[in-house]
């Protein structure tokens, strides 16, 4: 007769089955999910490529970044923020020289200039061939609104004799954070108006880990500013001055004999002896224009005249 299994013995053959069962199931699973999510990489790699040869094709045959749309950008949105940023700055200047009712009133006027700014801000802007001046125009409107949230703040620390430009600063990083974002996007659109217009090469796929000297000597105008605003951006810098400010200087000194004897040889070094002396000022670009561009191609905007 043939021998009955035990229970134990038939729930262990039970047991054995379901978990033979189950790796097996997992095993097709994992594969079926890898699979899918490799899949699912390269068709989003495959839409990238196919999204930026489109960008190519259409910088090339002039469709992007018309002259339009940037003087639209500079007066709806630009100026505004320019402006403010530059009030912002001129009062942290003065903000020694001005007693406790003087610092009231100061962050008061600013508060009521970036409300009027936000107001400017959020009117719809045509730009309909920039997709990075749309984008730009989200980012500096979201600085403006982070200013504003944080002057309650501000506010507080100036009634209890704490504010000063550095505690301020210090108050105001979501909103810096969102202008360089801001800022990087604007240069960058001019920078594919250059590839574009002017010197009619497509600009580097990547921006370089680390740009020397010699690099930085070949790119043309408006990439190179295109790079002092990621520069700003990496190192913080929020400041009175533009990028096109940064790059006149940085353009200064690598032609001169002071970086040879300095011994840069990349331009972030370069950066780090111009913050350290405090070299970069607003206005350095149109101050050293004439000496440093002879000719020098740009979008028909007052920024750069």
């Amino acid at each position: 007769m043939t021998k009955r299994l035990k229970r134990s013995e038939f729930m262990m053959a039970y047991m054995i089955i379901i978990t033979l069962a189950c790796t097996v199931g997992g095993f097709f699973f994992g594969a079926h999910y890898m699979k899918t999510s490799i899949e699912a990489e390269q068709a989003a790699a495959m839409e990238a490529k196919q999204k930026e040869a489109e960008k190519e094709k259409l910088l090339r045959e002039q469709k992007l970044y018309s002259e339009q749309d940037f003087i639209r950008f500079y007066y709806a949105v630009y100026a505004p923020v320019l402006e403010w940023k530059q009030a912002h700055f001129e009062a942290m200047g003065k903000w020694g020289s001005l007693d406790q009712k003087g610092r009231t009133e100061a962050l008061k006027h600013l508060e009521k200039l970036a409300q009027q700014t936000l107001k400017e801000l959020e009117k719809n802007v045509p730009l309909p061939t920039s997709p990075l001046l749309a984008q730009a125009h989200t980012h500096y409107t979201n600085s403006v609104r982070a200013y504003l949230d944080s002057m309650e703040q501000i506010q507080s620390d100036q009634n209890s004799n704490a504010a000063t430009p550095a505690v301020i600063a210090s108050g105001l990083t979501l909103s810096q954070n969102s202008w360089l974002t801001a800022q990087e996007m604007v240069y960058h659109s001019v920078a594919a108006w250059e590839s574009a217009y002017v010197v009619k090469k497509p600009m580097p796929e990547a921006v370089p880990a680390t740009v020397t000297t010699a690099q930085w000597k070949q790119y043309p105008f408006h990439y190179r500013t295109y790079l002092a605003a990621q520069f700003m951006s990496a190192n913080k810098r929020w400041d009175s001055y533009n990028p096109e400010d940064l790059t006149a200087r940085l353009d200064l000194l690598l032609s001169s004999s002071e970086s040879q004897t300095l011994g840069i040889k990349d331009v972030a070094a370069a950066v780090k002896v111009l913050h350290a002396t405090d070299a970069v000022h607003s206005g350095d670009f149109k101050k050293l224009s004439g000496k440093l561009y002879s000719v020098l191609n740009t979008p028909e905007i007052p920024l750069y005249k």
